[in-house]
Order: C-alpha cells, then structure tokens, then sequence
C-alpha cells in the first residue's frame, strides 16, 4: 500500500492513535486530524497533523482536499475528560448529538469535496437495547435497534445519516459496531475505570484490587478495533453500511485475573467476583464480517488480551 495516503478524523484518540500507528506500519501515508493534542508520545514523526474539530466543515474540507486521501477513519465523538464517550454524551447530550451525527454529515460532505470514496468509522454495541429484548441471543446487525444510552443513540444517527448520504455522495461508508474496546493507552476510564485502574497497579507491580462482574460480555482489544477499522476502510469487499466486530466473550473477571496471571502477581493483586456490573447488552454475531472481508480477532480470548494489554510491544505489527 506504499503510496496511499490514509485521513484519521479523532486520530488522537484511543483508538485513533493506533489505527495511525498500523496504518504507517502498513505503509500508509497518514494525516491525523484531531483537535486534542496527543496523549501518547510523538513516535512517528512521518505522520501530519491537523489540529481541528469534525464539525468545522470548511477547514476539513481544506485539509482533506490538501492531503487527497485514498481513505479515511472516523473515530471523532464526544467525550468529557475521565468520564468516557458514554458518560460524556449523557451528561451534554447537545454537544454529543453535534459532534457524533452533524459531524458524521459534516465529514461525508468533507469527503466527498475532496475526492475521497472510503470511509469506515465507529459505530458502537451500545445501538442495541437490553439483552432480554432479543431473546438471549447472538443479535445480527439488521435487528430493531434500541439504544439505552444518549451515547448510543447519537450511534444511531451517525448510521442513518451515513446511509442516506453516502451512497448520494459515491461513498463507500462502513460503520462497525464495536464492544468493550480495552488495552494499553486508555487513559479516560469511563465505564472501564477499575479495569484502567487495575491494569496500572498489577502493572507497576503495586498492591491493587478489583471487584469484576462475572457475567459476560462482548469485548475486544485496542489492537484488533483498529485493524478493522482499518481494513474496513481498505477492502472495498466491505460493503455493508454497518458491521458487528468483536474480540472475545468473557467476564470483567475472567480479564482481570489474566491480568494478575500474566504478571504473576498473585501476591498483590486480587480480583474478587461480584454479581452486578455488567452491561445489559446482547451479544454480537459477527458472521457478516467474517464472511466478507475475513476478519477475525489476533486476541481471541482474555489470557492473550491480558498479556498484549500489559505490554503492548510483544507480537507487534510489522
């Protein structure tokens, strides 16, 4: 792919930071938009960088029009401090609803100026409503939605604005419902506070507990959120507007004692099993993704999560 140029919109962001990251190990020529600085330090200096918001149209138009992307990644949305993108969106509902769906229009029209044709974005497993509403079933993507959350519900309007728009505007938008996204780099907490928490303690080699629920959920790792991402952007055989992805399906706890196992730190860290916590979400059937373009997790369970989580250079990309 030497020669391609890819747009990352949110590209400072958790997941943002390494969809940039494999797409320059990939052989991408990046541009980062965002207007937060980095978290992470500065590791590739090969990369450009926009500083501006999703919403200001015309200044988008012009860095994306100047740099002429083959693709791009949306991963912009609302967020307040530590409280996370859900916690963020319930507590400034208008601000969620600018940035998360005027801002998906934004960018499709942004796009669709400069010349661009590939969009995948993220969309989230918070569009759906309570486990129980589906029958305690793997839900596919063409169900009734039913969103909780104002989080989810801004996810919801990215997905019919970008399925009215894009096909007008000749894009080819790909959205990608993701679970419980955890890894190394998570600095906000939101509803993985404790976990975040957790991880740095058994990490540093300090005392640290955890009270994990042991029902289980969808989950995936930073790693494997963004390399969908990025092959979605990439593949043009991903032609659904939306796609479900996941990981693995496990317990806070069955991830937080792989934790503690994967350092050995049996003699300070405890993790102890708790009934309540878990999110009231059905679980994902990713038979779509996996028919169309292949894709399929590198970690695939909590014990290899773990390990990747607590030292994010082990099986790099290459």
């Amino acid at each position: 792919m030497t020669g391609r140029r890819l747009a990352v919109v949110g590209g400072n962001g958790f997941i943002g930071q390494e969809v940039v990251r494999q797409a320059v190990c990939a052989g991408w020529e990046v541009l980062s938009i965002d207007p937060a600085a980095p978290r992470r330090p500065a590791v590739l200096p090969s990369v450009r960088h926009a500083a501006l918001g999703i919403t200001d149209e015309e200044a988008l138009t012009a860095a994306l029009t100047d740099f002429a992307p083959h693709a791009a990644v949306n991963l912009a949305a609302y967020g307040e401090g530590t409280d996370g993108l859900a916690g963020g969106a319930g507590s400034n509902p208008a601000r969620a609803v600018d940035v998360n769906v005027r801002g998906t229009a934004v960018l499709l029209r942004a796009l669709q100026r400069s010349g661009c044709r590939h969009l995948s974005w993220s969309s989230s497993s918070t569009v759906y409503g309570p486990r129980a509403d589906y029958g305690h079933v793997e839900v596919v993507e063409d169900v009734i939605v039913a969103p909780q959350l104002v989080y989810g519900a801004t996810k919801v309007g990215a997905e019919q604005i970008a399925r009215v728009l894009a096909p007008g505007y000749g894009i080819r938008a790909v959205g990608v419902r993701l679970p419980l996204v955890y890894g190394s780099g998570r600095w906000y907490g939101g509803s993985q506070r404790d976990l975040v928490t957790f991880a740095e303690r058994v990490a540093a080699g300090e005392p640290a507990h955890l009270r994990a629920w042991t029902d289980a959920a969808d989950w995936m790792h930073v790693d494997d959120a963004a390399r969908c991402l990025l092959e979605c952007a990439a593949n043009p055989a991903a032609t659904a507007p939306v796609y479900n992805a996941t990981g693995h399906r496990s317990s806070l706890f069955a991830l937080g004692t792989a934790l503690v196992a994967a350092t050995g730190a049996t003699a300070t860290a405890h993790v102890e099993a708790a009934s309540d916590g878990a999110p009231d979400l059905p679980f994902m059937d990713t038979t779509r993704i996996r028919t169309d373009i292949g894709f399929a997790p590198r970690f695939a369970d909590p014990a290899s999560g773990a390990r990747r989580y607590l030292d994010p250079s082990q099986e790099d990309i290459a």
